[in-house]
């Protein structure tokens, strides 16, 4: 494999290996920017040149010479700006300065929105953010008009996922700066195997596997209820074969969509809600696997050994770190055996039921308040 080795990149300048202490990333998707925290050596006063809002780029991997090797031996895993500068003096560490940032949907996560897309489609708002913030766009191309409650009081970034919802796409920036809008791109290959004996057989240095099957926030019924012209519109759906596997106990959520103007309307928004709040996902933790740059989100892993856990999962999060004292390792990985279909269940699967989004959250107030 070869010994493990990270560079960092400030502004188009590299930092000498040597200074580099610490360098954890965290890449996410959607809804929650990636993010860096990276502890470097500070006796030359290097925080004099850190700067907010400075490019910082990744590379992690293996060199076979320690004593040979350059910036085209590893893999760019990462692209942010830095949103706080942190210099220490003393300590464990000495004089060390930490810098801490996100990717570059962080500016849009950041801003709310206050341009008014009238008759605009999704892809053209996707162009327009793209444009603001010299994103590469990645854009595939849509003709329906949104409406305004899809802009109007949302940050940039929830603008940009209720388009991608209403299209059925996923949203994201690229470590190469690409804004990327449009379909899902699946792969059937595992890029990794990872084995449940070898996690068992190393309980002593920390490595483990935890997961979850639960029906905790399934719902197996969705009603939709919207009051149109004095009149009561509703519309209803509900997963048989679910309610049954539950043991026959009916969990019903009952949300508001001023979309449903008809009753037939709300019974399709209806069935549309239940496909997503009835996923019964199995999510997974590994912790403390080495240092892989394959581990990317959406790609596949494959669990041996796990009795009826065994299988392909996809990725939803992951956590790479590289230490002077570790080395490089994949601090952990979230997965998930069914990918999530929007941004705003892919952060509740991450964070639970207080990920949710300004979307979810307005629809449950407006009928907390009807």
């Amino acid at each position: 494999m070869g010994e493990p080795r990270c560079l960092v990149e400030v502004a188009g300048r590299i930092v000498l290996p040597n200074d580099i202490y610490e360098c954890d990333v965290d890449l996410t998707l959607y809804m929650a920017a990636s993010s860096f925290d990276i502890t470097i050596n500070n006796s030359d006063l290097k925080s004099d040149w850190f700067q907010k809002k400075q490019q910082v780029k990744v590379y992690y991997g293996y060199v076979n010479n320690p004593d040979n090797w350059n910036i085209n031996d590893l893999d760019h895993v990462f692209t942010g700006l830095t949103d706080g500068v942190k210099p220490q003096w003393g300590g464990q560490q000495g004089d060390v300065v930490e810098l801490i940032g996100r990717d570059y949907s962080g500016q849009m996560i950041d801003t709310y929105n206050s341009y008014a897309f009238t008759n605009w489609t999704s892809s053209q708002i996707a162009n327009y953010f793209a444009k603001k913030y010299g994103l590469t766009p990645i854009i595939t191309a849509t003709t329906s008009k949104v409406p305004s409650d899809a802009y109007q009081n949302l940050q940039e970034w929830d603008v940009l996922q209720t388009c991608a919802v209403r299209e059925g796409f996923i949203c994201y920036v690229t470590k190469d700066l690409g804004l990327y809008f449009g379909p899902r791109q699946y792969s059937s290959n595992p890029v990794a195997t990872i084995s449940v004996a070898s996690i068992s057989g190393a309980a002593t240095s920390g490595d483990s596997l935890v997961f979850d099957d639960s029906a905790v926030g399934v719902y197996n019924k969705v009603t939709v209820i919207h009051y149109y012209k004095g009149k009561t519109i509703e519309g209803s759906a509900q997963n048989d074969k679910l309610i049954q596997s539950m043991g026959g106990q009916v969990v019903e959520k009952i949300m508001t969509d001023s979309k449903a103007t008809t009753p037939a309307l709300a019974n399709q928004l209806a069935q549309s809600y239940l496909t997503e709040y009835s996923r019964q996902a199995i999510t997974g933790t590994l912790q403390n696997l080495p240092g892989n740059t394959a581990y990317t989100i959406d790609a596949l892993v494959k669990v041996t050994g796990a009795g009826r856990f065994s299988g392909s999962y996809y990725i939803e999060e992951a956590k790479l770190q590289y230490g002077k004292q570790n080395g490089f390792v994949t601090e952990s990985l979230s997965i998930t055996n069914i990918l999530p279909d929007y941004a705003y269940q892919y952060k509740t699967d991450l964070y639970g039921d207080n990920g949710e989004t300004n979307i979810e959250s307005e629809l449950d107030d407006e009928w907390e308040a009807s």
